[in-house]
């Protein structure tokens, strides 16, 4: 049966599929809600331009002192002088940033709550850390702040000075080589476990907790080797502490010039893009706080003193890249991760 529907009370045409009748929406209707649509897109813009008119709070998955936490007050300074607002530098290490992943959650999306973190707790982290929420459809990673290249460095009491020389002198003495990673889930375990893929499981890997107990060893003779990023051991190279073996990149490092790269030493299944530092937001941020956001990002990195700090640091500069380049430059990561994962024969989702 069809329905029966009082059309002057509705003030707009029926449209009869079968046996139901739908109502098209008025027209005013319809433009009321266009309207609507409208302001709510306008006032977004102007929330965006306006931003921000109160403190900005930064979140960071690591302690005062760490590698991420001077790159997130080198941009907290440059955006409190950029934009005329404090900005509040919020530790919360622990957890594989599991900690400071949910404070970020519990978060308005509203652009004044920000994370700066290791691009590998979206590239990285998901495949080997269990959380209750998807960091990929939870997070947008909306700018690189810092490039952090990685090296493989080893103590001075280790004879051999040339990775082919490692595997070679693995192969002759099973589990007597001992490469160390900052903690599970890390750039650095991953590159420690391919190296002992390469070894034919001949070196062991030995998980630490954090850059320096490893440095500490490796300096001790209690472990061999170790994959750090260049701004923790060019330091220690430099002084004669450790030695370094090769930058784990297509070039060398103008921080580490003497290294040669693994691409020039044949050893191309260890160049992997670099990891880096920069800044998340939530994924259900507004598009035009978004985009606001990056742009300030933009003027961050491009300003000399920013620039000038982050290279007496040892930092590399990104690569600029728009939004897109961006997002495909961290979603080629994450499959490239996942092909060695599988090449190693390790699950690819966390158990």
């Amino acid at each position: 049966m069809t329905a029966i529907v009082n059309r002057a009370a509705t003030g707009g045409p029926e449209v009869v599929h079968g046996e139901y009748l739908y109502l098209k929406p008025p027209r005013a209707m319809r433009a009321l809600a266009l309207a609507l649509l409208s302001c709510v897109v306008t006032l977004s813009w102007a929330a965006a331009e306006e931003w921000p008119t109160k403190p900005i709070r930064i979140i960071v998955p690591a302690p005062p002192g760490a590698i991420t936490d001077g790159v997130a007050r080198l941009i907290g300074e440059q955006l409190r002088d950029h934009l005329g607002q404090p900005v509040i530098i919020d530790n919360k290490p622990g957890g594989s940033a599991v900690i400071a992943e949910r404070a970020m959650i519990g978060a308005p999306a509203d652009g004044y709550t920000l994370m700066v973190a290791p691009s590998s707790v979206w590239t990285d982290f998901p495949f080997s850390v269990k959380t209750p929420f998807d960091p990929h459809k939870t997070f947008t990673y909306v700018a690189d702040m810092a490039s952090m290249v990685h090296v493989l460095v080893a103590s001075n009491s280790y004879a051999p000075n040339k990775p082919q020389e490692i595997l070679e002198h693995a192969r002759r003495n099973r589990n007597t080589v001992s490469v160390a990673n900052m903690s599970t889930g890390t750039r650095s375990n991953l590159l420690g476990d391919l190296l002992s893929e390469k070894s034919g499981r001949n070196i062991l890997v030995v998980p630490y907790k954090g850059s320096a107990p490893v440095l500490v060893d490796l300096m001790g003779g209690q472990v061999q080797l170790t994959f750090d990023v260049i701004s923790n051991v060019a330091p220690l190279v430099k002084a004669g502490k450790i030695k370094g073996l090769g930058i784990v990149s297509a070039t060398r490092s103008p921080h580490l010039p003497d290294v040669p790269s693994f691409a020039e030493l044949g050893m191309a299944d260890l160049v992997m893009p670099d990891a880096s530092v920069g800044v998340f937001i939530l994924s259900s941020t507004p598009p035009a706080m978004g985009e606001r956001i990056r742009r300030e990002m933009e003027k961050v990195m491009r300003a000399p003193r920013f620039r000038e700090r982050m290279a007496a640091q040892g930092y590399d500069q990104p690569r600029e890249s728009t939004f897109a380049q961006l997002q495909k430059q961290m979603a080629d990561t994450v499959e490239q991760n996942r092909q060695i994962l599988l090449k190693l024969k390790m699950p690819t989702t966390p158990q």
